[in-house]
């Protein structure tokens, strides 16, 4: 099932256009350029971890960068295959917390992905707000701010015991105590982040440098396919697309479903048959820059030869 919704959306995007036109249209986009956008994309892999760090370090000190960004290049890898994003925020806490406290890197996976979601949320609004009417669907606008809104209100209620104990006390009667001693810790990490305001702040500001990294990387993976520089559209557009592929896990790192909803967007746009196939090549292969990060592991792998 996975396998043809992976397939699926490029079948019908590629069916939409001629082949040779398709392929007089790949050749002409800039060598350079892509690889720009595939270095671009690698350094947005890479501040992650570095986001991740930021969190980490403010209750385990002797973390070093070099590690945490391994183990996130690692769990990048990983994802792959893996059904979403948030799986790959699961690999990696399991990997760091064997040799570090579980509940901060629990914790800080946690409020990294939220922070991240919100810098997502407001990044579409300005795009959303500075777009027509008429490209926008109708009622887009209020139902991106009801989510802003749902976002703010459960990154508050992550940090309050008063609103989490309710919740607790209704889990506890449902899940095993195993389950639920694992749950206690984290939210203990959660909370402890309540006193570290400078430190959420630090996550907060290198999180919407990340992201708006990310929006100007798909820009001008659109630009490549299209001549046509939509960074606004992008803004308003894929950042939904992304919180889309990330709580619905339906296909590995979500490949097919983000190009299927891209094209839809694009044909509202006017692109051309080519364009949109084009496009949706640049992004799977651009998706394909989270190999490098089995670099990690290859290393691991190579054990020193010793010279008798």
């Amino acid at each position: 099932m996975r396998l043809a919704l992976v397939v699926a959306p490029f079948v019908w995007i590629y069916s939409r256009t001629d082949a040779a036109a398709l392929k007089e249209t790949l050749a002409s986009v800039s060598v350079p350029l892509i690889a720009l956008i595939a270095a671009l994309t690698f350094v947005g892999i890479l501040l992650q971890g570095v986001k991740w760090w930021i969190l980490i370090r403010r209750f385990v000190p002797e973390l070093k960068i070099g590690t945490a960004v391994s183990v996130h290049l690692e769990s990048t890898f990983y994802a792959i295959v893996l059904p979403s994003a948030a799986a790959q925020d699961v690999v990696k806490s399991v990997m760091l917390s064997k040799s570090h406290n579980p509940s901060v890197v629990w914790a800080a996976s946690w409020l990294g992905r939220l922070i991240g979601l919100f810098s997502i949320l407001v990044y579409s609004v300005l795009g959303v707000l500075y777009l027509k009417e008429d490209i926008l669907p109708d009622g887009f606008r209020a139902s991106l701010l009801i989510a802003v809104a749902a976002m703010l209100i459960l990154g508050a209620a992550s940090f309050s015991k008063r609103f989490t104990r309710p919740l607790r006390a209704a889990a506890a009667k449902l899940l095993p105590t195993k389950i639920m001693e694992k749950a206690e810790k984290l939210r203990e990490g959660i909370y402890a982040f309540k006193y570290a305001k400078m430190t959420l702040v630090q996550t907060i500001l290198i999180s919407f440098v990340i992201q708006l990294l990310i929006f100007f990387t798909i820009s001008m993976t659109v630009y490549a396919a299209s001549g046509g520089f939509y960074f606004m559209e992008c803004l308003a557009f894929a950042s939904l697309v992304e919180i889309l592929v990330v709580s619905i896990p339906l296909t590995p790192g979500g490949v097919g479903v983000r190009e299927a909803l891209m094209a839809l967007l694009f044909t509202r746009l006017g692109f051309t048959g080519e364009q949109i196939a084009l496009y949706a090549t640049l992004s799977l292969l651009m998706s394909m820059v989270r190999v490098f990060g089995g670099i990690p592991i290859i290393m691991k792998g190579i054990r020193p030869i010793k010279v008798k």
